[in-house]
């Protein structure tokens, strides 16, 4: 979503510290690699540069978790560390969890024994997103209509939501509500689904593709695990977002026989 308008990145910002972000502007996606080798590991789901109330730009990280991973800890000041020391200029963390319980363990300063730095994380949970159902909300910041509702999963927001998301008229809209169908509990999908058949048949075209979509995504997980590979939540997401039939399928050609997932999403 934050690929698709990144000044979504400062709305997360200023709900995670209940303050206004408005002195931040400019927002630019920038490239997700925080080391020059590359590793998975140091990838991180978004980075954004934004213009700060000095004129001055700094990054801002936002990371989707959707378990918690003591481990990212680790990986997450090695983000932090390698743009403020390439770039010196001021970093900050957003940590996304749609699961309450889960973002109230990522709401902690991270604070090795012997170590002189402290990570404080700016967590966005089900607690700091609002439920969206007004037309006008929801056309106002699509992307946190349809992430809250994913957060609180409830039918009726989802239902209001997709009922608007469809109608955006560009490349948001199979994305927008792929992505609400998918994070959705299996039931309420289903119920989520069988309510939409109306607005599906009249972008038929535009749904198609949509669902095609959403099954080739199935089947490249379904080859992973078979073939003992888990989806990581940055190929996750670059999977939600690809609206190319045509990618979708070599990438589950390539999990036959890969036997890593940088194998599968590698050039």
């Amino acid at each position: 979503m934050i690929m698709q308008r990144p000044a979504f990145a400062l709305e997360l910002l200023g709900l995670g510290l209940r303050a206004s972000p408005d002195a931040y502007t400019d927002a630019r996606c920038e490239s997700v690699e925080l080391n020059e080798r590359r590793p998975v590991e140091y990838a991180a789901d978004s980075v954004i540069s934004v213009r700060g109330p000095d004129g001055g730009r700094r990054f801002v990280i936002v990371e989707m978790q959707n378990t918690y991973k003591e481990e990212k800890f680790w990986a997450w000041a090695a983000y932090v560390g390698g743009l403020m020391g390439r770039y010196r200029c001021p970093v900050m963390l957003v940590v996304i969890c749609l699961d309450q319980a889960d973002a109230d363990k990522y709401r902690r300063r991270f604070l090795p024994d012997d170590s002189c730095i402290v990570l404080a994380i700016v967590v966005v949970g089900p607690s700091e997103l609002p439920l969206l159902r007004d037309r006008e909300d929801v056309l106002a910041s699509p992307e946190l209509a349809t992430l809250a509702a994913v957060a609180h999963a409830d039918l009726e927001t989802a239902a209001a939501v997709a009922d608007i998301v469809v109608t955006l008229g560009d490349e948001r809209s199979s994305i927008y509500y792929s992505y609400l169908c998918m994070h959705l509990p299996e039931s309420m999908r289903a119920r989520l689904e069988a309510l939409m058949a109306k607005s599906v048949y009249e972008y038929s075209d535009r749904f198609t593709q949509i669902f095609e979509n959403r099954g080739r995504g199935a089947s490249l997980v379904a080859v992973m695990g078979a073939r003992g590979m888990e989806l990581d939540d940055v190929h996750r997401a670059q999977v939600e977002a690809c609206t190319d039939c045509d990618q979708l399928q070599q990438w589950i050609v390539r999990a036959a026989t890969a036997t890593s997932v940088e194998e599968i999403f590698g050039d």
